[in-house]
């Protein structure tokens, strides 16, 4: 009688000092289980965190890029993907005469002109690494009027920059690029695409830094600066199809190429949900093996533990009780794993996005705290899921042995 109070009306703490001290007792069972949930955990969080950046980093590109589509020089060696998604240095030119052109096509409501450059990896720098200076055309830029409207700025000033959210801040708020010291006026919010790397400039300025430089004078053999641009960025009116209006642009043999951003982001979705589906089918079939490990780690468990439980159900132990003593053994062992996974998965998910970033190129949204709390707390969830799913089973049979019979078949550990 006391032993039934004991599990009875001492309640649910001494079946959670039970489940660990069965726990601990065996070790090494216990440390192949919880390696199993947390392989299987680390996964998941790695997946599910690379794959929700790249979602949202998609989000914020079509969401705040502004334009809707992008013209190029069609001999140029950048695409539109290479120049709106990653931030790496292009030098790409065009006459600026283009623009008036292509301001004849209808559909177009609003264009901007800009000019690309680059800070370099020298004195004349203080940034590290080549990094893309862009410059900006005050009078008709729609791309950064709303942060600088937000910031009470009408427009920026000679010795100003802003930087994207990536950059790091400088000291004291002031840069050396090409040569010239700047203020930094703001950090633009992430867009999840090359802005976040790009150091915005009056496009003026950025003309007379790039001709002034040692460094690029290569580049204006042919023209000088002030008459070039290198890209043009368009808003369409309503009602227009931006595919449409950039195939007429393409039409006009301008020497130059119109895309759609729209396609661009939808290509890239498309691309990456078929890559979604095949990772998570591959998840799946590790999450089935990991549930069918881990169904025979607990039967074995349990055929090992027949007298135990034999002893436990004649001493008045009900089975409701011992169901739930598997079970929690289960969550102890899967909640432990699960919590191991689940940090080395979210302190692997960095590297990850880094590494994608540098070699592919594609837009990321911020791999944040929150983010990085929602996907432990997920895979935590996932580890006792998988705890419970392979467990139920040996628990549910544990608690229909006949005490007699389990005592005299079974054997203490």
């Amino acid at each position: 009688m006391r032993n039934r109070e004991f599990f009875n009306n001492k309640g649910v703490n001494k079946m959670w000092f039970l489940a660990w001290e069965n726990s601990v007792r065996r070790k090494g069972q216990s440390v192949l289980t919880m390696a199993i949930t947390g392989l299987t955990v680390l996964t998941f969080v790695l997946t599910f965190s690379v794959l929700f950046t790249l979602q949202e980093g998609l989000k914020l590109s079509n969401d705040r890029l502004g334009a809707d589509i992008i013209v190029l020089p069609n001999k140029s060696n950048a695409d539109a993907f290479q120049t709106i998604f990653t931030a790496e240095p292009v030098n790409i030119y065009m006459n600026q005469e283009v623009t008036r052109e292509i301001a004849q096509v209808k559909g177009i409501e609003q264009l901007t002109s800009q000019f690309f450059t680059q800070t370099l990896d020298q004195s004349c720098c203080s940034i590290g690494g080549a990094t893309r200076l862009v410059g900006y055309d005050p009078a008709t830029d729609f791309i950064l009027e709303p942060w600088l409207s937000e910031h009470n700025l009408k427009a920026l000033a000679d010795d100003q920059v802003i930087i994207g959210g990536n950059i790091p801040a400088f000291l004291g708020n002031q840069a050396s690029v090409l040569g010239g010291v700047f203020t930094v006026a703001g950090s633009l919010y992430p867009t999840g695409s090359g802005m976040d790397e790009t150091i915005f400039i009056n496009i003026n300025v950025a003309r007379e830094l790039a001709q002034d430089s040692p460094y690029l004078q290569g580049l204006w053999k042919k023209e000088a600066p002030e008459k070039l641009i290198s890209a043009v960025l368009i808003k369409t009116s309503a009602g227009y199809e931006p595919a449409q209006v950039a195939e007429d642009i393409n039409s006009l043999e301008l020497a130059v190429e119109a895309v759609a951003t729209s396609e661009m982001v939808s290509a890239m979705r498309t691309q990456l949900l078929m890559v979604t589906r095949l990772i998570l089918g591959l998840w799946l079939a590790l999450f089935f093996v990991a549930c069918l490990a881990l169904i025979g780690r607990f039967s074995a468990l349990v055929r090992e533990r027949k007298k135990e439980i034999g002893l436990l159900r004649a001493i008045g132990v009900q089975r409701t009780e011992v169901f739930k003593l598997i079970l929690l053994e289960a969550w102890l062992l899967a909640g432990a794993g699960g919590a191991a996974g689940s940090i080395a998965g979210v302190l692997g998910v960095n590297s990850i996005l880094t590494a994608l970033r540098s070699s592919l190129g594609l837009p990321m949204g911020q791999w944040s705290w929150s983010s990085a709390l929602g996907s432990g707390l997920l895979g935590i969830f996932v580890a006792l899921f998988l705890g419970f799913i392979a467990s139920v089973y040996p628990a549910w049979k544990s608690s229909r042995l006949d005490p007699q019979e389990a005592i005299a078949r079974g054997e203490v550990d």
